[in-house]
């Protein structure tokens, strides 16, 4: 489902497994709890996106879920920012519990009922909590992610973050299959767990293409702004698409090749590793067969 005009041009679409739950609620009567739950995903995405504009980023697909959403954000070339992607990220949650505060405010009032607040705190509490799982392609995954990449590097922080979404899924499962045997089921914790274990197996198929997408924007973006020396030593057996998940955002990198005794035989700088990965077969090859003259050869 589709549709442009809602955002300026911006592709909105909804996520199989959200029409799913919103058939499941409808057929149990559940019509003013669904819009509920609607409004308040579309405001946590809304939240999201309304950052990242702010940031200067064009929002290019959004795409509604059951507990929040997917944003495709393009930028400049190399334009991802740990810094701002917290930012981003932190919003949607944010939000929930700004919404949250809200409600209460109107209950106190005598605005809204207790049950409508109830319900409405509670959906913001878990939409909240359940996003700030270190787990992609949750709010809380992308936060890890941008916090460890200065770490581990972009593409490790990326792979580390999906591991977590599995980690989290089965912790979902297993506190489901305990509320079955406390004889009180809670059916949307294995909804959660299955939503977790599928978007992850998808993303973790897409990471490594993600990480080149950014390192190849790395590639191209002007190196204008002051940037930390981040060393790399590596053996000259390692192919050069290992040595890329470690190249860490907003940092300058010079990748010491050793020998098998360690000792160093070249050192290459970011720029000049950047040409040597995008080459044809670049990803698969051994940072020891450098073409030609090594640079930097040590006597």
């Amino acid at each position: 489902m589709a549709a442009g005009a809602a955002g300026k041009g911006m592709p909105i679409r909804v996520h199989p497994l959200f029409l799913f739950l919103v058939a499941l609620a409808v057929a149990a009567g559940l019509v003013w709890e669904v819009i509920v739950v609607f409004c308040v995903v579309v405001i946590h995405e809304l939240a999201h996106i309304a950052v990242a504009r702010a940031f200067g980023y064009r929002i290019r697909e959004l795409t509604l879920l059951p507990f929040g959403g997917v944003a495709i954000i393009e930028g400049e070339p190399g334009a991802w920012s740990p810094g701002r992607e917290v930012w981003i990220a932190a919003a949607g949650p944010l939000a929930n519990g700004i919404l949250t505060g809200v409600a209460l405010v109107l209950y106190s009032a005598q605005i809204w009922s207790e049950g409508f607040a109830a319900f409405f705190v509670r959906v913001n509490l878990t939409m909240m909590l359940f996003n700030l799982l270190p787990a992609l392609p949750l709010d809380g995954g992308r936060i890890w992610r941008a916090v460890s990449s200065r770490t581990f590097g972009y593409g490790r922080a990326g792979e580390l973050a999906v591991n977590s979404a599995f980690w989290c899924s089965g912790a979902l499962a297993a506190l489901g299959a305990g509320t079955a045997i406390w004889g009180a089921p809670h059916v949307g914790m294995w909804a959660l767990a299955g939503f977790l274990a599928i978007t992850a197996r998808q993303i973790r198929r897409e990471i490594p293409y993600e990480a080149a997408r950014w390192l190849y924007g790395l590639k191209k973006a002007p190196k204008s702004e002051p940037r930390a020396v981040r060393p790399l030593a590596v053996h000259r057996h390692i192919r050069a698409g290992e040595i890329a998940r470690y190249f860490a955002p907003e940092a300058f990198h010079l990748i010491a090749v050793l020998d098998d005794e360690g000792k160093i035989i070249f050192i290459i700088e970011e720029q000049e590793f950047l040409e040597f990965l995008f080459a044809p077969g670049g990803f698969g090859k051994a940072i020891g067969e450098w073409p030609g003259e090594p640079p930097n050869l040590s006597s």
